[in-house]
């Protein structure tokens, strides 16, 4: 039955039955998986209440150390960390409850933990804080706290709260183990879904694989041999059909393609014949016609492509008689006006090779009258340059030196007004040693004032003493000044010293300075003199200037007709050598065409 269904069919059915299987599978593994993640998440809930515990009893050391802190030192900041790690309890153990609310043991231990924690923390912490507040910074107030009661019964309540928390942590370590063996339990299930699965499914799908193959390489096989049968040239080979579904009607589609093709190939070899005779007849004909005999006839009709062809290739032979007719007589024709041009053109070249000759030796001799005259006339633009270069270069010399002579009497009126300025300053340094010779006498008058002040503290004893060492103090100062002003006085004859050197530096040098005027002077009449002379040459240049301007554009234009003449005879020298060339060409063309019509036979 399944051999008898399509192939469509077939492949719906088998990946129908694989993916029925493989749905299956993922249900069964995601219900697992299901299953897993819960037990992972209650691992993870777990591991947060154990974490959160753990968080309540690093709170509660924390309040412990802080509480301590402040006992033995009094710090106020101290305290506000102990209240504010205080405050912080109950949010943690409101965690606790609200992460242990599915377990009514743990509910129950952290509402007692709650209340020994505000008891702990209000009556105990709390009063121990007051105590210590009150005691504030006395001496042994820390040792003094050491000795209170209180203290003890604070260490056995936290022991208690310690245990409480152990005990709640112990029963999450149990729960987790439990949890773990039960998710350790589902992983094995899991594995064991998958791999059982896996194997019926790969099982399976071998089966169905190996059905689909059976029911369809059987009837490609077939088919195979058939066409292979058919290749190698039995055309009455056929393939048996072995199904009811596409390849079987494929099979006899390919049985009835067979026999249309062997019937086919019958009737094809006696058409084949038949075109073989027609296109032997017209091969006879075209074979003499390539060899040179256009007597042929065609003898092949028909209204078929060949019978088409054979009425072309007569109309054709009939045209190409007419045509070597007609060209035998124009090579005649042509070949005797070749002969009479080639001689024309060479006595037209001979005569143009002449007139070239005499174009080149007068261009010759025109360049040359042209070349002297450009040279010549460069030569006059040069010194007409040289001349107006010479003008501005003498006219700018003498504004220059113009202005050299105002700059040289600016000069000589700055060096007099630095010698009467160097000479108030030689003035202004006496003035100064003056008045350090006054602030010497001052340094000295200062100095036996605080010798007698010495003297006088030394005998006022102990009472005397401060105004001893304000004594010293003033005769040392007055000391550095009398040092001070030496140093100055040395630097002042210095200046002064330095002052006179510039004030006769500064004389000779106005005395030079008067002397280069003079000298400047008469330059600047020498320059206005050959400045005169220079601009009497520049008219002159200029006109010798345009009569060779004149003379170099007349050589220019004959140079230039000169050139157009031996172009044009150049030209007409190429043109009457390319006519020969090309008359040499259509003698030979024309003998070509005479012995190559000759070797056709025309009937007349």
């Amino acid at each position: 039955m399944f051999k008898d269904l399509s192939i469509k069919k077939k492949l719906y059915l088998s990946f129908s039955a694989i993916l029925a299987i493989i749905l299956v599978l993922l249900s069964i593994a995601y219900n697992r998986f299901n299953s897993l993640q819960d037990a992972n998440a209650w691992d993870r809930h777990t591991m947060e209440v154990i974490q959160a515990i753990d968080q309540l009893r690093n709170d509660m050391l924390q309040v412990q150390v802080e509480a301590r802190g402040y006992y033995l030192t009094g710090a106020p900041e101290r305290l506000t960390r102990t209240r504010k790690e205080i405050s912080d309890l109950p949010g943690s153990i409101s965690q606790l409850q609200q992460l242990t609310a599915d377990n009514p043991v743990q509910v129950e231990r952290f509402k007692k933990l709650e209340q020994m924690t505000n008891v702990w923390s209000g009556q105990v912490i709390e009063s121990q804080l007051k105590l210590r507040e009150e005691m504030g910074d006395k001496p042994g107030a820390a040792d003094a706290m050491g000795r209170t009661g209180p203290l003890a019964k604070n260490a056995s309540g936290v022991n208690e709260i310690y245990k409480l928390l152990a005990d709640a942590a112990s029963e999450e370590r149990r729960l987790l183990v439990l949890r773990n063996q039960a998710s350790e339990q589902l992983q094995g299930n899991m594995r064991a879904v998958l791999i059982g699965g896996g194997v019926v499914c790969v099982v399976l799908s071998l089966v169905i694989a190996w059905l689909l193959v059976r029911a369809l390489l059987a009837p490609l096989n077939n088919l195979t041999q058939a066409v292979h049968k058919i290749a190698a040239g039995d055309q009455s080979a056929r393939a048996q059909v072995l199904a009811a579904d596409e390849l079987g009607d494929v099979t006899t589609e390919f049985n009835r393609m067979a026999q249309s093709i062997q019937d086919s190939q019958a009737n094809e070899l006696a058409a084949t014949n038949l075109l073989k005779s027609k296109v032997d007849s017209l091969l006879g004909v075209v074979s003499r016609a390539a060899s040179g005999d256009l007597t042929g006839k065609i003898e092949v009709t028909g209204a078929d492509a060949i019978g088409q062809l054979a009425d072309g290739l007569d109309r054709m032979f009939d045209n190409l008689r007419a045509l070597l007719n007609n060209v035998q007589k124009a090579g005649i024709q042509v070949t005797t006006s070749a002969t009479e041009i080639a001689a024309s053109a060479k006595q037209q070249e001979a005569t143009g090779i002449e007139q070239a000759q005499t174009s080149i030796e007068i261009l010759s001799t025109t360049k040359e009258i042209s070349a002297n005259t450009s040279q010549l006339l460069k030569t006059m633009e040069e010194a007409t340059s040289v001349a107006d270069y010479t003008t501005n270069a003498t006219a700018d010399a003498q504004n220059n030196l113009k202005r050299m002579d105002g700059t040289m009497q600016h000069m000589v009126s700055a060096t007099d007004s630095i010698n009467a300025k160097l000479a108030a300053l030689s003035e202004k340094a006496s003035n100064i040693n003056s008045v350090l010779i006054t602030i010497t006498k001052v340094a000295d008058q200062t100095n036996i004032l605080s010798l007698n002040a010495a003297i006088e503290a030394e005998k006022a004893g102990e009472a005397g003493r401060g105004f001893s060492v304000v004594a010293t103090e003033i005769r040392r100062l007055a000391d550095q000044t009398s040092v001070s002003t030496w140093d100055i006085e040395q630097m002042l004859k210095e200046m002064q010293s330095a002052v006179s050197a510039s004030v006769m530096g500064m004389d000779k040098f106005s005395e030079e300075i008067r002397r280069s005027v003079g000298e400047v002077r008469q330059v600047t009449d020498q320059l206005s003199g050959v400045m005169d002379q220079v601009q009497k040459l520049a008219p002159q240049f200029d006109v010798v200037l345009q009569g060779m301007q004149s003379q170099a554009v007349g050589a220019e234009q004959i140079t230039a007709t000169m050139m157009q003449l031996n172009d044009a005879t150049q030209q007409t020298v190429e043109s009457l050598k390319a006519t020969s060339e090309a008359v040499h060409q259509l003698q030979y063309a024309a003998g070509d065409l005479q012995t190559s019509v000759a070797n056709f036979a025309v009937a007349v």
